[in-house]
């Protein structure tokens, strides 16, 4: 649209289209069809008319069909995954039309598909538990001292991670052509993070020990516990761990405990803070002693919690909500 009024601007300064076409490196006819546009429809003459571009070998319904089959087909009961290769064949033979691999791949993202990384699960892991989970109002209930209103209740998600000398390394930007070179210790000094988020308010609580055990938890409890504004209850969600008892909090009267079901981390936010943390803090990094690690497990969870919007936007899930 730019270069479009561009010219229109030239003609009107008394520019011929000839001299118009010139200055902006286009032909005249280009310039002699966007006047008459502009002349004959206005300003809105001016716009790009969709192109539909050339037709898919594949009718509509077979397109969705393939759509189907690839959506079922992505991983092989027998193991691996779906490839170009196996496309090609399938619609060959489904369809009787022949795609290189590079239009298969075209195709696949005009049916709005991608090539990403999938996401782990366990073998056992039930959605439908999940499913149930996420309407945990009631649970929740029955976890409430009885005078206590929801509304007056604060949703943590809880964990720990371990961090040290058996370290990651990341992608980064460098020359293309290269394969930089990032550090990996092969010690084995570590320690842990209990980390803790309300992504209500975007407060959030750590504590960095050398062990992971319940000592560490009913610390960390009553870290969320002294966080806790008078007359409102804290409702701390994780994982089945076997530090995670429900008897930590016993001389705790405002803050209960509510487990997650197992074998689903995907509905514990906290596991991308450390994800975030040993992406854009500790990884690619060596550490000199014990004393090192803490000091850089402190500094990389107050530069996590700096950004209020961050924690918030990160740990935040739509089935928090106990309105209604």
């Amino acid at each position: 649209m730019r270069i479009r009024l561009l010219a229109l601007s030239h003609i009107k300064d008394g520019a011929d289209r000839t001299q118009a076409a010139k200055y902006l490196k286009v032909s005249r006819k280009v310039v002699n069809d966007w006047a008459k546009n502009f002349f004959n429809h206005g300003i809105h003459g001016l716009n790009e008319k969709p192109r539909s571009g050339r037709r898919s070998k594949l009718t509509t319904a077979q397109l969705s069909e393939l759509k189907e089959y690839v959506q079922s087909h992505s991983i092989k009961e027998s193991g691996g995954r779906l490839n170009a290769e196996t496309l090609v064949s399938v619609i060959n033979e489904k369809f009787g039309v022949k795609y290189s691999k590079t239009n298969v791949y075209r195709l696949l993202h005009a049916l709005n598909f991608s090539w990403i990384t999938s996401r782990s699960r366990h073998p056992k892991q039930s959605q439908e538990i999940q499913d149930d989970f996420k309407k945990f109002k009631i649970t929740l209930i029955k976890k409430l001292p009885k005078d206590q209103a929801l509304d007056s209740v604060d949703i943590w998600f809880q964990d720990e991670a371990r961090f040290g000398q058996q370290n990651t390394t990341t992608r980064l930007w460098a020359k293309k052509g290269s394969r930089p070179r990032a550090v990996k210790q092969q010690q084995f000094l570590n320690a842990y993070i209990f980390g803790a988020v309300c992504p209500a308010n975007g407060n959030t609580e750590a504590l960095v020990v050398p062990f992971s055990n319940k000592e560490g938890m009913k610390i960390h409890m009553e870290q969320i516990s002294k966080a806790t504004p008078k007359g409102r209850h804290s409702v701390v969600i994780m994982d089945g761990a076997g530090w995670h008892t429900e008897n930590v909090v016993d001389e705790i009267d405002n803050v209960s405990i509510l487990k997650l079901p197992a074998y689903s981390p995907e509905l514990n936010p906290i596991e991308q803070v450390w994800q975030w943390l040993r992406q854009n803090e500790l990884a690619n990094k060596c550490f000199k002693d014990y004393h090192d690690i803490i000091e850089s497990c402190s500094a990389a969870w107050n530069s996590f919690r700096s950004d209020i919007k961050r924690v918030k936007n990160m740990c935040f899930r739509d089935w928090l909500n106990l309105g209604g």
